[in-house]
C-alpha cells in the first residue's frame, strides 16, 4: 500500500468534508431569514471554498502519486 499517496488523499477527502460542513451552515443562514436570499459573500463562504480546493489538489496529487 502506497502510504504517501493514500495519506493525501484521505487527508483531502476530510478537508473536503469539512468544507462541505462549513457550506451546509452557511446555506443554513439563508434558510433561516427568508430575506437574506440577496446572496453575499462572507468570510464563512471564502472559508468553504478555499477549503474545497485545498482538499481537491490533495486528492489531485495523491492521485498523482500513484503507481
Amino acid at each position: 500500500m502506497n502510504v504517501k499517496m493514500w495519506g493525501l488523499i484521505l487527508a483531502g477527502a476530510v478537508i473536503d468534508a469539512v468544507s462541505i460542513i462549513v457550506m451546509v451552515i452557511y446555506g443554513y443562514g439563508f434558510m433561516v431569514n427568508p430575506a437574506a436570499f440577496a446572496f453575499s459573500y462572507s468570510s464563512t463562504d471564502y472559508l468553504g471554498i478555499m477549503l474545497s480546493i485545498v482538499g481537491l489538489a490533495l486528492i489531485m496529487i495523491g492521485g498523482a502519486l500513484k503507481k
